[in-house]
């Protein structure tokens, strides 16, 4: 049974960022088969392109040829996202199963990414990070859909809650302070505040917030060689 409830932030999450410009190039939807990633895309379509996904000319869909996604599909995918849009002002390009693409495809896809093109935007529905290169992930922006109902079962949201009830930035970071969280923890803090923080974006309808959470989501993805109390320290100044 899916977790309607979820699904529906994720919706409200993405329309936000349509209302305040924050929307970003690409995303990838994660989550495991059959938990509604691809109905979540359409009921997010229908209002974006405002029109029915099906048989439309400004939305493509990706799918294998023989278990895999040729380099060759891939390159008929970036011309077709070069060429004006013929019904809206947007073109939107689908990968499901975006894992069956092979090394070959997801470079040449990689260029796509660099090299986004105006009023493009692309969704990849995987099952976990680790099926597409780190290079991929790291540009495009993780809308996971297991981690309500899982991951975050057990999390203790009393720190985030109280951080943005605060309207004043010295309040939120007195709070930070007190917590005196440990540094190996933050991550794990973060990675379990998203949720909140979406819904927090959701009832303030903030450009500067929004674009503060789509900063921390890229550098969730990313994990690399961030300071990650610095990272919090950030996100509590500017949402």
């Amino acid at each position: 049974m899916l977790d309607k409830q979820a699904h529906q932030n994720i919706l409200s999450y993405l329309n936000v960022c349509v209302k305040n410009e924050t929307l970003s190039h690409a995303y990838a939807f994660i989550g495991a088969n059959n938990i509604g990633k691809m109905k979540t895309l359409e009921f997010f379509l229908n209002e974006f392109i405002s029109s029915s996904i099906s048989n439309h000319p400004d939305i493509k869909f990706l799918f294998p040829e023989k278990s895999v996604i040729s380099i060759d599909i891939i390159r008929s995918a970036r011309n077709w996202l070069s060429m004006t849009p013929i019904s809206s002002d947007k073109k939107v390009l689908i990968i499901d199963s975006a894992y069956l693409m092979n090394k070959e495809s997801q470079n040449a896809f990689l260029k796509i990414l660099e090299e986004p093109a105006k009023n493009t935007y692309i969704f990849l529905l995987i099952n976990h990070k680790d099926q597409v290169l780190p290079t991929i992930y790291s540009r495009i922006v993780p809308i996971y859909f297991s981690l309500t109902r899982k991951e975050f079962k057990d999390f203790d949201s009393s720190l985030i809650d109280e951080i943005v009830k605060c309207s004043e930035v010295q309040e939120r970071m007195k709070i930070w302070m007190q917590a005196k969280m440990d540094k190996d923890k933050i991550y794990e803090w973060l990675s379990e505040a998203v949720p909140i923080l979406r819904k927090y974006i959701i009832k303030t309808k903030s450009k500067k917030s929004a674009n503060a959470i789509q900063d921390l989501l890229k550098r969730l993805s990313n994990p690399k060689s961030q300071n990650w109390q610095l990272v919090a320290e950030n996100l509590i100044i500017s949402i």
